[in-house]
């Protein structure tokens, strides 16, 4: 009897294993790709800004990201609100870019950012586009933003290839850097 349930416990398991897809023993080309994937996405950065307006000027109108929210929230005190604006480039889900206004937020000082070149705790945005030609000239007309070098050509060392980049750098009117670039080789699949 006993040998009779052992026997039968484990032909019921054999065929429930059928059922789950994570018993796969010789591994599921899903289930290695499951795996292998880190389980942390960066989903967001967002940006304290003076004024949320001259920001979407450059992020929104120029670089041509989409506002996918744009909410007024309130402090759980209640006693201050703040706008935060939320934009995607092509992915609905990571690397979006969050813009908040403060409230007050346009009394602050003007940021104290080096003339030339950028210092250590500082952190870059960079976006690729296909479409340097137009979206540079664009950002760089904006209100507020400063240019901080034209496209230009740089070759970038690789695991056996050279990367070649159009590279330009802008300072937003909060004195965020951003690289705006664009892959010549190897070319990116919209290319």
């Amino acid at each position: 009897m006993i040998i009779r349930s052992i026997f039968f416990a484990g032909l019921a398991s054999v065929a429930l294993a059928g059922c789950n897809p994570s018993a796969d023993p010789a591994g599921s080309a899903d289930a290695q790709e499951a795996t292998a994937r880190n389980p942390l996405d960066l989903r967001r950065t967002t940006l304290l800004v003076r004024d949320l307006e001259a920001s979407l000027a450059l992020y929104r109108d120029a670089i041509g990201m989409e506002v996918t929210y744009d909410q007024i929230i309130t402090s759980r005190d209640g006693t201050s609100q703040s706008r935060l604006v939320l934009l995607k480039a092509n992915d609905e889900r990571i690397g979006m870019l969050g813009l908040w206004q403060l409230e007050n937020a346009s009394d602050a000082p003007l940021p104290d950012v080096p003339e030339t070149g950028f210092e250590t705790g500082e952190i870059v945005l960079l976006f690729n586009t296909p479409e340097l030609d137009t979206v540079f000239p664009a950002a760089a007309a904006v209100p507020g933003v400063t240019v901080m070098s034209e496209p230009t050509y740089r070759e970038y060392p690789g695991d056996g290839v050279t990367y070649e980049v159009m590279v330009s750098m802008l300072r937003d009117p909060d004195g965020h850097i951003v690289e705006l670039n664009r892959r010549i080789f190897p070319p990116l699949d919209w290319d």
